[in-house]
């Protein structure tokens, strides 16, 4: 399972990177949208998970652009804000909010494996 992670806080990044590699899955990262654009026409990810607060490109900016080339790809967005993640629930298949519990995430990324 490939999966790009998108979250301009490099601590939590570096975190939630480590506790996914754990899990045996293969992780990429970005700092923010621009970035995680380019990677994700890059390589084709899974599934992605992304912050909506970022600089440069924003979360939902991001989804967007995404959703124009793949309509389909699961998204997970985390946030600390419930306010937020209502502006993007139609389009995302999972919402965590901050801060991020593990197991949460990783029942998230469990469920779009099994629907898939």
């Amino acid at each position: 399972m490939n999966i790009l992670y998108v979250e301009d806080e490099k601590f939590t990044r570096m975190l939630v990177k480590k506790l996914l590699e754990k899990e045996e899955l293969n992780v990429w990262e970005a700092a923010n949208g621009v970035l995680g654009l380019k990677k994700f026409l890059e390589v084709k990810p899974d599934i992605i998970i992304t912050d909506l607060a970022m600089p440069e490109m924003d979360g939902f900016e991001m989804i967007l652009k995404i959703r124009e080339h793949d309509p389909k790809i699961p998204i997970i967005i985390t946030t600390a804000y419930r306010e937020e993640a209502a502006r993007v629930n139609a389009q995302v298949t999972a919402c965590i909010y901050k801060p991020i519990i593990k197991e949460d995430l990783i029942a998230a990324i469990n469920n779009i494996q099994q629907s898939a």
